[in-house]
């Protein structure tokens, strides 16, 4: 495996932080719109499921990287809240100079959704 830029590990840390702390705004900065509608289409809304977009709170994460074969280097990125943990592998490319998240796969969840307020 080889060693991944820095400027990508950075983004690759960033993004998982904006998780974390709910932030949309650079979540959306750093997200292709093909990407996002994949994702939307592993978590449908209104389930009542645990989903990667329904996680209670998250208290910490952990950052994996899996494959950097040049053309799509993969994290794996393991969210941990008090009652669940979700995982989530995203690819990633430059896009126009920046490195955006192009790909997801293999989500896994386990847990309790939040309750309902």
């Amino acid at each position: 495996m080889t060693s991944t830029p820095e400027d990508l590990r950075t983004v690759v840390e960033r993004n998982a932080q904006a998780v974390m702390t709910g932030n949309f705004m650079q979540l959306m900065a750093d997200i292709t719109p093909e990407a996002l509608a994949k994702l939307m289409q592993m978590a449908p809304p209104g389930t009542g499921q645990l989903s990667i977009t329904s996680m209670p709170p998250i208290q910490r994460y952990e950052l994996e990287q899996l494959q950097d074969d040049g053309d799509m280097p993969q994290f794996r990125a393991t969210f941990f809240a008090e009652t669940a943990t979700a995982s989530i592998v995203t690819g990633w490319k430059q896009v126009l100079g920046q490195w955006k998240v192009v790909d997801f796969g293999a989500v896994t969840v386990e847990g309790e959704p939040p309750a309902l307020s």
